[in-house]
């Protein structure tokens, strides 16, 4: 029996998926809501397989997942979602992820794939296991072993070494791997091994021990019996193994005798030179003694210094340690707060002062624990243990590394900048106070106009101007008089194309404030003469409250496609568990009518499910601002997410519009309303044309067309063979900048959509 444990935030699916699985007798599913509740079961129950929802409340599958992978728990893990964005699959695969599997689409194919995955991932899971198991023992095993075992490959050298032959030889794990073993043996003995060596390759020993001795790595050599094996041409040995043990006892009795007479003769001359060596040692250690005190005058200057430096500067220090109590607060920090180090020493400093926790100082503080360097935001504290008045401050945080350079804990730098907020905040009143007074007096003397200025139309230099003018640009009236057109513009480029085309209207152009401040303008302009002079007068209108009100309209579409994201996932959801459940009906035994109508029901939920994942592609529909867009590129990329061999061709030159982002999709319904309903289409066509002030762009093809009747209808939401939306959509996309779109192609001739683009929403690329 296969044990599973599936978390999924909605009964219903967690009761299907059970069902499921449990169906074919061979799992066992262990059901639960929440990551947190499997956290809990985790803790004390063995599973073989974790299936888990991505999107939940609390804690996310990934999360989850990210959680027991750092608590040691292998378990094989799969994410089972109708999450499908691609940044999602790779997020799931790089915490630990053994397999994905994304809901939708039919229940049974889908449960019969998760349930192969699971008894794949089982019988993956369990051989693993039993390969460390047997790798673990025969590990154990030769690891273990008193005696030495090496393997000696077909050259004659040393391909693996037990751990024991360490121990006994002395050299490092690994070090003799590569090297001829004679090498190491001793002289007297070194042929008559080779030639026990070739014999056992040969086959002509079948076992019988050899006597030699063997250099240690402190050139002792040491007496040991030695018996070989020839394995050469067996798979994982290719070669003679040889298992040897040490005999030194039996072999050092035989020579005891002739080493202690040599040792006896020698002692004195090792007496000798060991007090010469102790002389050396001594003197050594005299001056090692005289360095240290050395470097331990020079360590106490420093900190010395150190001292006074945090006690004489005029900004506060104060040290953190990793569990961001307070370590380090300079005498400043008492003179700026009145709190002495003893009352925050050892504390948090959030305790001290709570409102730090609304201004992000524990972000701040771990960033700089995970080894940045952060600058604060200024800060505003309250001060109710002494000084009972408002302060204001700014700090740096670094990470405070120990001799050995890891992280110990954080070290900040806090400036008062009190005197500076308090003049800003009292500039910021003056000003406010000023700007009430101008608004009085504009109220009384003067009636508010659009700013208008007049300019010569050759020279484009400024002639005269309105009050309204001035103050918008913030030059008086005489600098003006003294400037261009161009001098005003922040893109002179552009104005001076627009200028030299004459257009009547700049729907949208950037200009520059004499303090230098970009702000967006609309213009209207108007040509003529005046005293035999071309002249132009320029209505500027200031598009910065219409901005505003485009962002903040923008955001608020963010955020409701994030809610309709959020209730098409949880919709598509309930849509899977009742297709399943009807799919458990029409399995039993019914009457005719019973399962007609069970038919009728399963086509009506599969319908609902398309329309909704339809919808999903125009989630972005209103929230990026239009922008200039090549036709014949976008037109390009749309095509080519078709596989067909219908022809394209464009004969739109470098013309670009100014549309909605999702112009491509735009051009991708059209490709596919022609390949979907064309009826014989072999070509598509895209080309444009001018109709007084508008473009004209033709998309059409060879196929039968529309009937009459249906020409209009088919941008009618809920219209259309498919879905009934795909065209409703491409005329609000293309509306958002007031492109129209019509059918005016001939039935039986082909289809041909016009779009209508207005004066101001099309240029010709130079």
């Amino acid at each position: 029996m296969i044990h599973i444990l599936c978390i999924d935030d909605e009964p219903a699916l967690l009761d299907l998926t059970r069902l499921f699985l449990e169906k074919t007798g061979e799992f066992s599913v262990n059901p639960v809501v929440s990551a947190e509740e499997a956290l809990a079961l985790l803790a004390d129950h063995h599973f073989d397989v974790i299936v888990s929802d991505y999107q939940m409340p609390g804690m996310n599958g990934i999360t989850f997942l990210q959680q027991i992978r750092r608590s040691g728990i292998t378990v094989p893990f799969i994410i089972f979602t109708g999450k499908g964005r691609e940044e999602v699959v790779i997020e799931a695969i790089n915490s630990g992820a053994d397999s994905y599997l994304q809901k939708g689409g039919n229940p049974r194919a889908q449960f019969a794939e998760l349930a192969e995955k699971i008894r794949q991932m089982v019988r993956r899971s369990r051989a693993e296991r039993a390969l460390r198991e047997a790798e673990a023992r025969y590990r154990a095993i030769f690891q273990n072993a008193s005696d030495i075992i090496r393997i000696i490959d077909r050259d004659g050298r040393i391909a693996w070494d037990s751990p024991s032959s360490s121990k006994i030889l002395g050299y490092p794990p690994g070090s003799l791997n590569g090297k001829d073993p004679l090498d190491y043996i001793h002289p007297d003995d070194r042929d008559r091994i080779r030639s026990d060596l070739a014999a056992v390759r040969e086959d002509r020993n079948s076992g019988f021990p050899s006597e030699f001795r063997v250099r240690r790595a402190d050139g002792s050599y040491l007496w040991v019996e030695s018996i070989a094996s020839n394995l050469t041409g067996v798979e994982g040995v290719d070669g003679i193994v040889a298992t040897t043990r040490p005999i030194a006892e039996r072999k050092e009795a035989e020579e005891r005798q002739k080493r202690n007479h040599e040792e006896v003769s020698a002692a004195f001359e090792q007496l000798t030179a060991t007090e010469e060596e102790l002389r050396q040692n001594y003197n050594e250690l005299a001056m090692s003694e005289h360095r240290r005190a050395e470097t331990e005058q020079m360590v106490r200057a420093s900190e010395a210094f150190l001292k006074c430096v945090i006690a004489d500067v005029r900004e506060g220090i104060i040290a953190f340690d990793s569990g961001l109590h307070v370590t380090l607060w300079n005498p400043f920090m008492e003179e700026l707060t009145g709190i002495p180090p003893a009352d925050v020493i050892g504390k948090d400093l959030c305790t001290c002062f709570p409102q730090l926790k609304n201004n992000g100082i524990p972000g701040t503080i771990a960033r700089a624990l995970a080894g940045e360097t952060v600058e604060t935001p200024d800060i505003e504290l309250t001060l109710s243990i002494k000084k009972k008045e408002t302060i204001f401050v700014r700090g740096i945080v670094s990470p405070l590394r120990s001799h050995e350079g890891s992280v110990i804990g954080v070290i900040g730098v806090v400036q008062d900048i009190s005197a500076r907020k308090n003049a800003e905040l009292a500039l910021l009143s003056a000003t406010r106070d000023l700007h009430e007074s101008e608004e009085k007096y504009r109220n009384v003397f003067e009636a508010k106009n659009d700013p208008l200025i007049l300019a010569d139309a050759e020279t484009r230099a400024i002639l005269d101007l309105n009050p309204a003018a001035s103050e918008l640009y913030g030059y008086s009236r005489e600098e003006m008089l003294g400037m261009v057109l161009l001098d005003l513009s922040a893109e002179p480029e552009k104005t001076k194309e627009a200028l030299d085309r004459k257009v009547p209207r700049v729907a949208l152009r950037y200009h520059r404030k004499k303090d230098g401040l970009v702000f967006p303008a609309d213009i209207a302009l108007a040509y003529f003469t005046l005293k035999g002079r071309s002249v132009l007068i320029l209505s500027i209108r200031d598009l910065t409250g219409v901005q505003q009100i485009g962002d903040a309209l923008r955001i608020a579409n963010v955020k409701l496609n994030l809610m309709i994201g959020v209730t098409r996932h949880d919709v598509l959801n309930s849509l899977t568990v009742l297709i399943a459940y009807n799919g458990f009906l029409r399995e039993r035994e019914l009457d005719d009518p019973t399962r007609d109508l069970l038919e009728k029901q399963e086509k009506a939920l599969l319908a609902i499910r398309n329309q909704i994942e339809f919808t999903r592609s125009y989630d972005d529909l209103g929230v990026k601002s239009p922008l200039w867009q090549h036709i014949g590129n976008t037109a390009a990329r749309a095509y080519a997410q078709f596989i067909n061999t219908i022809s394209f061709t464009c004969e739109a030159g470098d013309l670009e519009i100014y549309a909605d982002p999702m112009l491509e999709k735009v051009f991708y319904n059209l490709f596919d309303n022609a390949f979907r309903y064309g009826e014989g289409v072999t070509k598509v066509r895209l080309s444009g044309a001018i109709d007084g002030t508008d473009l004209l762009l033709y998309f059409e093809d060879n196929g039968i067309g529309i009937v009459e009747n249906e020409k209009t209808r088919i941008f009618s939401r809920g219209i259309g063979k498919n879905t009934g939306l795909g065209l409703f959509l491409t005329r609000e996309i293309l509306a958002i900048t007031r492109i129209g779109i019509s059918e005016t192609g001939e039935y039986r001739k082909g289809a041909r959509f016009t779009l209508r683009v207005p004066r101001g929403a099309y240029r010709l690329m130079k």
